[in-house]
């Protein structure tokens, strides 16, 4: 496992893909980062806002490696309908408290990030690439980057009625006020919740956490 165990960082870098078709970008961009940035100071999950680097790209740094699946859940399903290539460096860093970080940040989860961010901008002749991890250690990256390949794989199929579902599930924890609040009956948010793989969003964040806890 790895030796630099609670004194690492993780970096994501994340931009949008098909940016030059979406209207106001800069302005829904904008907006949604300031939404995101509240929610995760707040749980403490980052320590600094995140912060636009150019035109359809922004970077963030987490407090810890193991609230990366949960950023990555947050940001796929806060930015729908804009879909993101999101890149993850962990490492040391530098600057993390110092504002914008895309300024003041450095280190090895700086660069790890970067270097994600050009794998995950080739893609991958087999199948999209959308997730991609950098973590320095060959096998932790490998189970990362093959379970996020496959669960990115399911959520491209998402729609609309059911990210509404799996966010209100979220916020409200039960089936039956996730229905009130959506005016919809209990078997339809069911099957938005199954159909939109709601279930393997939460599993695969919760046991890529402990993996990351294992490895960080």
């Amino acid at each position: 496992m790895n030796s630099l165990k609670n004194k690492c960082y993780s970096v994501i870098t994340a931009d949008v893909v098909g940016s030059s078709g979406i209207a106001s970008l800069t302005q829904k961009l904008s907006r949604k980062l300031s939404e995101l940035s509240q929610l995760h100071l707040a749980q403490k999950l980052i320590l600094s806002p995140y912060a636009v680097t150019a035109g359809d790209e922004f970077e963030g740094v987490l407090a810890r490696p193991q609230f990366t699946p949960q950023a990555i859940l947050d940001l796929r399903r806060l930015f729908y309908p804009m879909e993101l290539r999101i890149a993850i460096g962990i490492g040391k860093a530098t600057g993390v408290y110092k504002r914008p970080v895309n300024l003041h940040g450095g280190g090895e989860a700086f660069l790890r990030a970067r270097k994600a961010a050009e794998r995950v901008k080739a893609g991958y002749p087999k199948y999209r690439l959308l997730t991609v991890f950098n973590s320095g250690n060959e096998l932790f990256d490998t189970i990362a980057n093959t379970i996020y390949g496959l669960q990115d794989s399911l959520s491209q199929r998402t729609t609309r009625s059911q990210w509404a579902a799996i966010n209100a599930r979220l916020a409200t924890g039960r089936q039956d006020k996730t229905a009130r609040r959506l005016k919809l009956d209990i078997s339809t948010v069911s099957r938005n919740l199954k159909r939109g793989y709601y279930w393997q969003l939460v599993e695969t964040a919760e046991s890529m956490e402990r993996i990351l806890g294992a490895y960080f």
